[in-house]
């Protein structure tokens, strides 16, 4: 009887660590999102998950997008399609960082800026 009394102590007190514990942490999203232009400008924003925060004027809609894509930028889920102009000023997007832990090294050249907010989403839109 001494010994199920103690089990049972043993239990009361480990579970809410096993649930709690380090097992069930998910690591850290942390990117740097970049955007330059060939006309000269220039855009920066750093984006968190898990939970969604930081600078990123829609971090949560962003990171559900690369939630989406499982981290794969090229497989992000995009905007509705908005009618591009056929103008050639092409932008290069960059994202580094880490996304659940796995280390993120991304770029990718659009056409112009409406191109690679038809095909990114709002993981761009800054």
């Amino acid at each position: 009887m001494m010994f199920t009394r103690l089990s049972g102590v043993l239990l009361a007190v480990a579970l809410p660590f096993a649930v709690t514990g380090v097992a069930s942490a998910r690591p850290d999203t942390a990117l740097t999102l970049t955007v330059v232009s060939s006309e000269g400008w220039a855009a920066a924003v750093q984006l968190f998950c898990d939970p969604p925060r930081g600078p990123h004027p829609n971090a949560r809609r962003a990171c559900a997008e690369i939630h989406l894509a499982q981290g794969d930028f090229d497989s992000l889920p995009g905007s509705r399609p908005m009618i591009c102009t056929m103008q050639y000023v092409p932008v290069v997007a960059t994202a580094e960082g880490t996304w659940r832990g796995v280390p993120v090294d991304w770029e990718r050249e659009f056409g112009n800026p409406c191109t690679m907010r038809n095909e990114t989403g709002r993981v761009f839109a800054f």
